[in-house]
């Protein structure tokens, strides 16, 4: 099979989109043989911040020269970003050769009452088979949806992290924070310890309850591990165990939250074993598509997944931060999020939003989506592609520079052609 053949194949399975449920993913690994009993995981949810909150313990675990690889989810420009090994991407041959491994023990479900494996299921699969054959000691993990009925879950992790709770996927998870919280904390596992960010006191109680239930013990941002912010924007964190000095890499203060949560995963994890390197690792994480900048004929564009409300906060205080105003925000939404709470947030920093098509099965038209913004009284563009904004954008005068934000999916095609392009 070739790198090719093996990305044909998996998304020939988006049909059958996302089914939450552990039984057949389960029923999966045992047939595939994807859980080495030794492999430590680091699992890691939240409705914001677990992708750079992964990427900071993947790399402080690849800085102290531990056998590890990680997990993200979504991928932004390259699909083999979603598996790694230390820092590096799997590689296209390995990701063809458990393709082809995987493909008829996949397939072997669809004559069972568990149903034929969805395209996550099987992403995650490769993951856990990649990490298997190269023995990893570690492997950080991002939630893909939720928590308790993801296909991640499958796992027994060493320690958990919910990073943070806010509104999204309400019409899959719940239609209050304490609903989703729930949903979350179902990644806290018997005697496995877990950390939680700073959240709402009503979302606290949900996963204390949770932690109490299962006998998970529970550090807390806030309260056992706290953080401090310097001047210099480094930050100190101090847990029941440690204190030590962290200058993440990734722009805007919540980083260094998200940095709290990394570390105390790590500590809990027993992963903590050369602390200079540990600092090392959180001065040199990165992760696209996280407020990343990129110059484009004298222009600067900055490029932020971004696509609920509670992530429109955070992408507000960073522009803040950064002294943006007057940008033309190129935007796509995905159906079932909420643009009505999340495009307001960003209007005081943007002119004109751009709407383009994201390629996606459930992309809002250009045309929904900009009659929303309209009805809010915010000016808008429509395009038929991205590659027709950006043209236009090449053309355009007098702008400060250019967001794209409203889904990873968006983000990740404009960078495409952001680098394609002459």
């Amino acid at each position: 099979m070739t790198y090719q053949e093996a990305l044909d194949y998996i998304s020939s399975l988006a049909p059958r989109g996302w089914r939450l449920g552990l039984d057949r993913m389960e029923e999966f690994a045992r047939r595939a043989s994807l859980l080495p009993s030794d492999q430590k995981f680091i699992h890691v949810a939240g409705t914001n911040g677990k992708g750079s909150t992964t990427a900071m313990i993947q790399s402080a675990l690849a800085e102290q020269g531990l056998r590890s690889g990680s997990f993200f989810s979504p991928y932004v420009v390259d699909p083999r970003e979603r598996v790694q090994i230390g820092r590096e991407m799997i590689s296209p041959q390995l990701l063809a050769d458990i393709t082809e491994y995987l493909r008829p023990i996949g397939e072997s479900l669809s004559e069972t009452e568990f149903g034929g494996v969805t395209e996550f299921e099987f992403k995650t699969a490769i993951g856990l088979e990649c990490w298997k054959r190269a023995e990893c000691e570690y492997v950080a993990l991002e939630v893909g949806l939720g928590g308790r009925l993801d296909a991640t879950n499958v796992i027994t992790p060493v320690s958990s992290a919910i990073v943070s709770i806010g509104l999204d996927h309400v019409q899959i998870l719940g239609n209050t924070v304490e609903e989703i919280a729930f949903e979350k904390a179902g990644i806290l596992k018997p005697g496995r310890p877990g950390i939680v960010g700073e959240v709402l006191p009503g979302v606290l109680r949900v996963i204390e309850a949770r932690a109490s239930e299962v006998g998970a013990p529970l550090w807390r941002v806030g309260f056992e591990v706290r953080y401090e912010v310097q001047p210099s924007g480094k930050v100190r964190v101090t847990t029941p165990q440690s204190e030590i000095l962290l200058e993440p890499s990734l722009f805007g203060l919540v980083q260094q939250h998200n940095a709290a949560v990394a570390y105390a995963a790590l500590e809990l994890a027993g992963a903590v074993r050369n602390p200079q390197a540990v600092q090392l690792g959180f001065s040199t994480a990165t992760i696209p598509g996280r407020y990343q900048r990129i110059s484009r004929r004298d222009q600067e564009w900055i490029l932020d997944g971004a696509h609920n409300p509670d992530s429109a906060l955070v992408l507000a205080e960073m522009l803040v931060q950064d002294r943006k105003k007057d940008l033309i925000c190129l935007t796509g939404m995905l159906q079932g999020h909420s643009p009505e709470e999340f495009y307001p947030t960003l209007s005081q920093f943007v002119r004109e939003f751009w709407v383009v098509p994201v390629d996606n099965p459930r992309s809002m038209t250009p045309t929904a989506l900009a009659a929303i913004l309209d009805s809010m009284g915010l000016k808008t563009r429509t395009f038929d592609s991205t590659a027709a904004a950006i043209e236009a954008a090449d053309c355009a005068e007098d702008t400060e520079g250019y967001l794209v934000s409203g889904s990873f999916y968006a983000v990740g095609e404009i960078m495409r052609l952001l680098r394609s392009l002459p």
